[in-house]
């Protein structure tokens, strides 16, 4: 079974016990470290961070679902991220480009998102909207994942580690850039 049947069984998992009003919790931890394991995970990104130069943007974090709440989207299918792109029309002014970005866990910036969105008050993934969508806490995903939530990954040079030593200073703390998907060719 690959990484995202297993995030479908445990979404699925989830929802029938919650709706049988049973032991949700165990689905509910299975789903949060099932969707850490995936490989390569797809998310929205801002159109306001939109880059033209570098065709590079920044996560997400919209209060439309939630009652307001601020919430990062993730998918887990590139056909379910396509799909919320399409229905939202959630692409560049130009239409070249979707506004969504694949980001691998081998990649430096995979862990930090979910830290940085914590630090930045987010407190919900929407995970898999336009498909069986669950809204999962985002302190709970860190805990269910083992993950600090007060250490953060962030890429800078040991130029620029020492000139913040030297001035006591702390580095900025934002998400990493992540490439937009073409929807043409140039």
């Amino acid at each position: 079974m690959d990484m995202d049947s297993n995030v479908e069984l445990y979404k699925k998992k989830f929802n029938e016990a919650r709706q049988e009003n049973g032991d949700w919790q165990d689905a509910y931890i299975n789903l949060m470290t099932s969707v850490y394991d995936v490989d390569v995970l797809f998310f929205a990104l801002s159109r306001d961070d939109f880059n033209p130069e570098t065709k590079m943007s920044e996560p997400l974090v919209s209060t439309k679902d939630f009652d307001g709440t601020p919430a990062l989207y993730v998918f887990t299918d590139v056909n379910l991220a396509s799909g919320w792109m399409s229905h939202y029309g959630h692409v560049t002014e130009d239409k070249k480009y979707g506004l969504i970005g694949a980001v691998h866990k081998e990649d430096h910036g995979f862990l930090s998102i979910f830290q940085i969105a914590h630090l930045m008050g987010v407190k919900v993934i929407m995970l898999d909207e336009g498909g069986s969508y669950v809204g999962i806490s985002i302190k709970s995903f860190l805990t269910a994942n083992d993950l600090d939530s007060g250490k953060i990954h962030i890429q800078i040079s040991n130029e620029e580690a020492q000139r913040l030593r030297e001035n006591n200073e702390q580095p900025e703390v934002q998400f990493p850039k992540i490439p937009v998907i073409p929807l043409t060719r140039d």
